[in-house]
């Protein structure tokens, strides 16, 4: 599951995306959701995270931490 789709399903805030994917700042978050020369891809190490996140928040509920 790409971040940002994550990010709509469960209405995260920027900062709270960059939270439980183990970011310190929000500026990368922001740079997967954007067209333009800034633009960047999440590894697929996010994608992985984001699925298992939405997995387990579908089955015990949206528990905003960080897990790194």
């Amino acid at each position: 599951m790409h971040p940002i789709e994550f990010k709509k399903k469960w209405q995260l805030t920027y900062d709270e995306l960059a939270q439980v994917l183990g970011y310190q700042s929000d500026y990368t978050v922001r740079c997967w959701g954007i067209n333009g020369k800034r633009k960047r891809n999440p590894q697929q190490v996010v994608y992985v995270a984001c699925r298992l996140l939405d997995e387990k928040w579908s089955a015990q509920g949206k528990l905003v931490d960080s897990y790194l």
